[in-house]
């Protein structure tokens, strides 16, 4: 992983000219902005943003992403960041953060970035989102002309309230690295800071899945696309009266470790008229649509299955604070040091919508 801002310019004579808290101001600025390229990156792509990416297989003809370009980005960061006259760190800072993203986007993690309904809580008075732990039980009826529709207005649907969950990480820039030119160590620090950052959150919302209980066990059936047909008929069936618009085109997505990726991907080729199908007695084609395969190494090497996930509707997550830092002198280490926070959380709300589908 890189890092856009050119540490080695905190060296030079014009930032060394600056007062000492102007240039605190400057460094905690620079890198900011670095430990922001990837929140930047999905705000300005949305639903894209976690496709066509590391350890992502995108099916059905969908479209991997296409990274913006310096233009597009440059009217992202004028409403966000200092422009280039207010501060030189942040000299071609488009070019530098388009390169930044063709180069390190396409390896992070991001694939859970498409199982979860994001709740936008930024700049919110709220610490928390609630999540209705049922449907509201609205029911058509057939009436007649001049009929009286009657509105469900006792709704007494209990819900589960969702708070924001804050994580920290400390990091500490010391004095001789700067002095000494020694700018590739910040380089190197600031680019695991926000390495480690971004890992958690995808290590914490597989997480959800991979601690889902028996329950949602889909048993193996005769062959693998059978076992599919039947995990994904089962989660149609279980949410068929949620009001979730989930119908026989519904596109869904498997999560799974690496190891058992290859044989996903040989079985979703199993499509009505291959030759796969053809070929072995008894293999029913596979009868629903699949919008890509994640493969992370946060499910477990040991595995027994593959994760069937219907998105969105009660799987959500909620960010209150995208990963900043905040600075303070320690005289005693001769370091500056940083501490980061970022606020999160996520839940899914209705396990239906999720099958562990296990291998023979």
């Amino acid at each position: 992983m890189r890092v856009i801002t050119k540490f080695a310019l905190f060296a030079s004579a014009l930032v060394a000219a600056m007062p000492e808290q102007a240039q605190r101001k400057s460094l905690a600025d620079a890198i900011n902005l670095d430990l922001s390229l990837p929140q930047l990156y999905i705000d300005m792509m949305g639903e894209r943003a976690g496709q066509g990416f590391a350890g992502i297989k995108m099916l059905n003809g969908a479209r991997a992403n296409v990274i913006p370009d310096a233009k597009a980005i440059s009217q992202h960061l004028a409403r966000k960041w200092a422009t280039t006259g207010d501060n030189p760190i942040l000299a071609d800072v488009s070019q530098r953060v388009e390169s930044f993203w063709h180069s390190n986007m396409p390896e992070m993690d991001l694939g859970w970035t498409n199982l979860f309904q994001l709740i936008d809580l930024r700049g919110s008075n709220q610490d928390s989102f609630d999540i209705t732990d049922t449907n509201a039980g609205i029911v058509w009826t057939q009436t007649k002309p001049g009929g009286v529709t009657k509105p469900r207005r006792e709704i007494s649907e209990s819900t589960t309230p969702v708070p924001y969950l804050t994580y920290n990480a400390g990091l500490g820039l010391l004095d001789d690295w700067l002095r000494f030119q020694k700018f590739w160590r910040v380089e190197q620090a600031v680019a695991e800071f926000r390495a480690t950052a971004w890992d958690k959150q995808a290590e914490l919302h597989y997480g959800l899945f991979t601690a889902l209980s028996s329950g949602v066990n889909q048993a193996f059936a005769t062959n693998d696309t059978t076992t599919f047909n039947n995990a994904a008929s089962g989660i149609l069936r279980a949410v068929r009266t949620k009001g979730y618009a989930a119908g026989q085109s519904a596109r869904f997505w498997i999560l799974c470790a690496p190891e058992h990726l290859g044989r996903i991907l040989l079985m979703l080729e199993a499509t009505q008229g291959s030759g796969i199908v053809a070929n072995q007695a008894g293999m029913q084609p596979l009868a629903y649509s699949v919008a890509g395969v994640i493969a992370s190494t946060h499910v477990p090497a040991a595995s027994t299955g593959y994760y069937l996930v219907l998105p969105g509707r009660k799987i959500q997550r909620g960010v209150w604070t995208d990963l900043a830092i905040e600075g303070q002198r320690d005289i005693y280490t001769r370091a500056q040091d940083w501490v980061g926070t970022q606020q999160f959380n996520a839940i899914i709300g209705d396990s239906d919508q999720v099958k562990r589908v296990l291998f023979a």
